[in-house]
């Protein structure tokens, strides 16, 4: 019996050695499988961790383009003398990091091509992808050549939109420029490198502007843009990756309209208004020819183009024309009455002067409660997209008094400035 316990137990070694073995290898198996977990999670981690550095890097640099095309906008009058303000650089078309110094496109037209740094004083552009930013203007705000009419309800170009379609910005008034980051290439895009150069770095890509943009931009934009245009900002991973960002309007004349001078200007598109009605009044068949309506002895309507108008160097008040109204007595007499006060951040009440015609500027159009559009050329022939008030009444039937203001004033930086602004011919 001692001997058959001796070989039980001799024939069960055998199994245990085995089961030992079987266990040791299962562990080395799930070390193996918990150190590949760990090192393709901390792979994962440090490929998000490396996209979202490529992200942030794109966006700090669109923010700091973006800043420079304001900054440009902003001192247009210091840099080009007796031009305006508010506008915007043409692209670089030939990759050379400046804008072209010949007209982009015809006007009106829309333009693309590289970011001009070198133009806005900024280093090269990277993305984070070693790729450069592309850039957009409208027609309405480049530089060259100039739109004829610039002010704050100028339209742009371009509607923003994202990958499902939903607009994220310029749905009323557009964007007037847009900048773009190349997302990774999609399948079918090569990307040539930067060519070799002599001095100067350039940006990856040839010198023309049309051969490269299918292969850095994933949507078939036009470099001359003929037409309001829809601009995809995209998602990463997407086959939609260039990510956007924009100016509109209000962008621009938010700051413009802070400048020490911007009041001034606009006294100047008034003044000047005034004096070139002021030698067409006894002109029958001028105010007749400017007429919109003839109510008993008043004339109301819209003034002319600078040139038709008899006003040298009009490009100022060609450009703010379509803001303002007159308002005349066609028997000579002063039978209108307007009561002025200085300015909104000035408005004691002054005491009533009597005119023989009236310029009306209508300001900065209203965009809560009910919002003024002046968009269309319907739109931008309707008094009421101008004038408020009593103003308003007086304008459209032709009887009533006026008031206002003699002098454009901000009082609150995040409202428009929209009291109407007027000047008395006596």
């Amino acid at each position: 019996m001692a001997a058959t316990r001796r070989r039980s137990s001799a024939m069960t070694l055998p199994v245990s050695r085995h089961r030992a073995q079987g266990g040791a290898l299962l562990a080395v198996a799930l070390l193996l499988l918990l150190t590949a977990t760990v090192m393709l999670a901390a792979a994962r981690h440090l490929a998000h961790r490396a996209g979202r550095h490529t992200e942030t890097t794109s966006a700090a640099t669109l923010t700091e383009a973006k800043a420079a095309l304001l900054g440009y906008a902003l001192s247009y009058p210091e840099l080009h003398p007796g031009q305006g303000m508010g506008y915007l650089p043409c692209p670089d078309n030939a990759n050379t990091g400046s804008a072209p110094g010949v007209a982009c496109h015809a006007r009106d037209h829309g333009a693309l091509g590289r970011f001009p740094y070198r133009t806005l004083g900024l280093p090269i552009p990277d993305d984070g992808r070693g790729h450069c930013l592309w850039y957009a203007v409208a027609g309405s705000f480049k530089h060259s050549p100039k739109a004829l009419t610039l002010n704050w309800d100028t339209p742009g170009q371009f509607e923003i939109v994202d990958t499902a379609g939903r607009t994220l910005g310029g749905a009323e008034y557009s964007a007037i420029a847009v900048l773009l980051a190349p997302g990774p290439a999609l399948p079918g895009q090569t990307r040539p490198p930067a060519a070799s150069t002599t001095g100067a770095q350039r940006c990856p890509g040839s010198a023309s502007t049309a051969a490269d943009l299918p292969a850095f931009l994933d949507r078939a934009y036009d470099t001359d843009i003929t037409r309001d245009t829809l601009i995809v900002h995209g998602l990463p991973g997407s086959d939609a990756n260039d990510i956007a960002a924009w100016l509109t309007t209000t962008d621009v004349f938010d700051l413009l309209r802070l400048r020490p001078d911007f009041s001034a200007m606009l006294d100047d598109v008034l003044d000047t208004a005034a004096e070139a009605l002021q030698a067409k009044l006894t002109s029958l068949d001028f105010i007749a020819a400017q007429a919109d309506t003839l109510v008993d002895t008043r004339t109301h309507g819209r003034l002319p183009a600078g040139a038709a108008f008899g006003i040298d160097s009009a490009d100022t008040y060609d450009n703010w024309r379509d803001q303002l109204r007159f308002v005349v007595c066609t028997d000579g007499s002063a039978c209108l009455t307007a009561t002025l006060a200085d300015s909104a951040a000035s408005p004691a009440a002054a005491a009533p002067e009597t005119c023989r015609a009236l310029i009306l500027f209508g300001g900065e159009r209203r965009r809560d409660g009910t919002p003024q559009r002046r968009r269309t050329a319907t739109e931008r022939a309707d008094p009421a997209q101008y004038l408020e008030g009593d103003n308003l009444t007086s304008f459209t039937t032709g009887t009533g008094d006026y008031s206002g203001f003699r002098h454009y004033a901000v009082i609150d930086r995040h409202q428009p400035a929209s009291e109407d602004i007027l000047r008395c011919l006596p």
